[in-house]
């Protein structure tokens, strides 16, 4: 049996104070929110790398994000781009949430990020030019750490002195969700008061070679859900947001965006690449994070689809909303701002769970650019080519990665109890 104690901490309400985006379409949250609902498009021919060689050659690049203005006591410029753009958003949000110089409990505020790649591209010209001279040293090159994934979330921690629970979450591109999820938890347990949760990646030629030899990437747009999608573009970027318990907010008179009601992660068990055909991944997580959040399909009044422009995910994704929200998938809107970005990897889910607090601040919900034609056996309410007015008090957002990692997060307007 369950004691006391362990109910109250399942009834702790865990609220959203914070906000940091970097992305393609605009570096900083306003800046972010105003691109996406004018239905920018952030891709375009990458300049990180030569891409004559592959099939494509278009993705999507953080254009303006200057490191020193976000970091003052590393050395960014012996971080890797992960792990700035992690300090980065880290910083936005701790701004924003009024904590960054407040007198909080350091030891009381933690770090989870999710990635993918993580600081591994930062390894990958170093080891093509030990290659290419041999056995000769190569400067500047510290196997130990160029690739350590921990430091996306240990350079944050110690940029700004937060010495809670720390962890990254690899689970590919669910990553994001899932970062937020475990800080959930970690609220929920007493063992933080605080958490800042998200995801960052970088761009990577290995990411790039692979998914070419998938030939999985789209030549020119991003078309989610649309009938002639041919592909996802690969991208970069990263998102965080604070967490906090109601309690705590309450005391220090935060402003608060929202609630995390609650979070649904399984696994499809069924393909290293490939989602399972029904969906059964995607079906327990959404049931089992609106069961966590105590709501039903028909209370939700939008759907931050996964939706990477590839014809097997938008197919299955489809599926497992219509077996999910029934009927009520007929009105629900739903919208793939990777249309936009491209595909940021492991911080895809966090910068769509920024979109989904906004659009509940805002009551309008951001457009699935690049939608020419429907596609019939993707049956689904999707928001096109322009924003939708709506209001907006509760949110899913879907989050599906390789492997057959699968999260899926609910937010809500501040409720009243």
């Amino acid at each position: 049996m369950r004691n006391p104690e362990q109910v109250q901490r399942q009834k702790t309400r865990v609220v959203i104070t914070g906000l940091g985006v970097v992305s393609p379409i605009g570096v900083g949250t306003e800046d972010f929110w105003s691109a996406a609902l004018s239905g920018r498009v952030g891709t375009s021919s990458i300049t990180q790398f030569d891409t004559s060689a592959f099939l494509t050659s278009k993705g999507g690049e953080v254009k303006d994000f200057e490191p020193g203005r976000f970091i003052k006591k590393l050395p960014y410029e012996e971080l890797s781009r992960s792990t700035q753009f992690a300090v980065g958003v880290t910083g936005m949000a701790l701004e924003d949430a009024g904590l960054l110089n407040s007198g909080a409990e350091r030891d009381r505020i933690g770090v989870s990020f999710g990635v993918v790649i993580g600081n591994r591209p930062s390894a990958e010209s170093h080891v093509r030019n030990l290659h290419a001279q041999r056995d000769q040293a190569v400067a500047g090159f510290n196997s130990t750490t160029s690739h350590d994934p921990t430091m996306v979330s240990r350079m944050p921690a110690i940029e700004f002195g937060l010495s809670g629970p720390n962890i990254v979450i690899p689970t590919a591109c669910a990553a994001g969700n899932g970062a937020i999820g475990y800080a959930m938890d970690m609220i929920r347990a007493d063992r933080a008061d605080v958490m800042v949760a998200g995801g960052a990646d970088e761009m990577s030629l290995t990411m790039f070679m692979m998914f070419n030899s998938f030939r999985a990437l789209a030549p020119e747009a991003v078309q989610p859900f649309d009938k002639n999608r041919q592909g996802l573009m690969l991208s970069e970027g990263a998102a965080a947001v604070v967490l906090e318990s109601y309690e705590h907010a309450r005391n220090r008179g935060a402003s608060i965006y929202g609630e995390v009601l609650g979070h649904g992660n399984f696994a499809d068990a069924h393909h290293m690449t490939a989602p399972h055909p029904e969906g059964l991944g995607a079906i327990r997580s959404m049931r089992a994070a609106l069961k966590m959040s105590g709501v039903s399909p028909e209370q939700v009044d939008y759907i931050n689809a996964h939706g990477t422009g590839t014809p097997i995910n938008d197919l299955v994704e489809s599926k497992a909303i219509r077996t999910v929200f029934g009927h009520a998938a007929d009105s629900i809107p739903v919208s793939s701002i990777k249309s936009m970005l491209g595909h940021t990897q492991g911080a895809a889910s966090a910068i769509e769970a920024v979109t989904c607090l906004l659009a509940i601040r805002d009551h309008v919900i951001p457009p699935t650019m690049n939608y020419v034609e429907t596609d019939p056996e993707c049956k689904l309410n999707i928001v096109a080519n322009a924003a939708y007015p709506k209001m907006v008090n509760v949110a899913l957002n879907n989050a599906f990665g390789f492997g057959g990692n699968i999260s899926c997060t609910v937010f809500s307007s501040l409720r009243e109890m």
